[in-house]
Formats: C-alpha cells, structure tokens, sequence
C-alpha cells in the first residue's frame, strides 16, 4: 500500500477516499451519530512545505470531511506543529498531545469543549469516557460499544487503521 506525508494532497485524497469508503459499506453511515464540530488546523513544521499547511476537519454535516484549506466560521482552530497534528491525528496518542499542550506547543482559539468531545469524530478510537489512545490490534478489543470516529469502536479501529497505512 502507498504511504504518503500526513497532510500532503495525496494523503488527503486517500483519508477523503477511506471514509468515503467507510460511509459506502455502512461501517460509517451519514448522520450516525456524530457531534458536529468544525475545526480548522494550522500546521506547522510540515517536512514537505516551507509554509505552514492549513486544513479542516469539519463534522457539521453528519460526516467526516477532512481537506486542506479553512471552512468558514470554525468552532475552533488549532495550531500545532506536524508532528503533534500526526500523533493527534493518525496515531490518537492522547500522551504526546497533552505533553505538547502543556508545553505551550498547541494553540487553540474557539470552543475547547467541542474539539474535546470524543463523539465529534475526529480523534481516532476515542469513545464517550474514553480519551484517544495509541491504536494497536489489543486496544481493539473490547471496543466494540465504544464510539470512535463517529461509529463503533472496532470500525472505528479498522479506519483508523488504514489511515495509520497510508500514512509515512
């Protein structure tokens, strides 16, 4: 399977394509659930740009859109460098984010509460109660009530997995 950098037009294009994916099979079906939230990211640090990447996440319609650019009238925006957007993001290390938080590395402006909401969609493996973990095939098990990504746990596991795929 082709990797590409977390963020690039490429790695892009395959996430819009996985949760499309997702969505076409059931595992991920529109409206299932999740809370809405619009948040866009400012990265910096990428190792493939000298300029700092701007992207979205965006939640509101039920679905999970993830592209490059800003969406008008954010929730929240988030800036962060690429390392930590990529613990965040694809590996869901809750640890290396709060770290980078505390350490003054994370910038947020806009609804705190909504770009922590475990049912937003956006942090992969995450459940209502259950803060973003490291996904590995054990942390799977068992999640099968949990919610994560906007669907089960053990979808949501198996998304995320392929997002971790694709990613180099």
């Amino acid at each position: 399977m082709p990797k590409y950098p977390f963020l690039s037009d490429d790695w892009l294009d395959e996430a819009r394509r996985i949760y499309a994916e997702a969505e076409t099979s059931g595992v991920l079906p529109p409206g299932s659930g999740v809370a809405p939230v619009r948040v866009n990211l400012i990265v910096t640090e990428a190792p493939f740009s000298s300029s700092n990447l701007d992207a979205h996440v965006d939640t509101s319609a039920g679905r999970i859109e993830i592209g490059g650019g800003h969406v008008d009238g954010p929730d929240v925006t988030v800036s962060l460098d690429y390392v930590t957007a990529r613990s965040l993001f694809v590996q869901g290390d809750a640890q290396a984010v709060l770290q980078a938080f505390l350490g003054g590395r994370i910038k947020v402006d806009g609804d705190l509460s909504k770009l922590l909401d475990p049912n937003s969609g956006i942090w992969p493996g995450a459940g209502p109660g259950a803060p973003p973990a490291p996904l590995t095939d054990d942390s799977a098990q068992g999640q099968t009530g949990q919610q994560g990504l906007g669907f089960s746990g053990h979808d949501a596991w198996r998304v995320a997995t392929k997002l971790q795929e694709i990613t180099e």
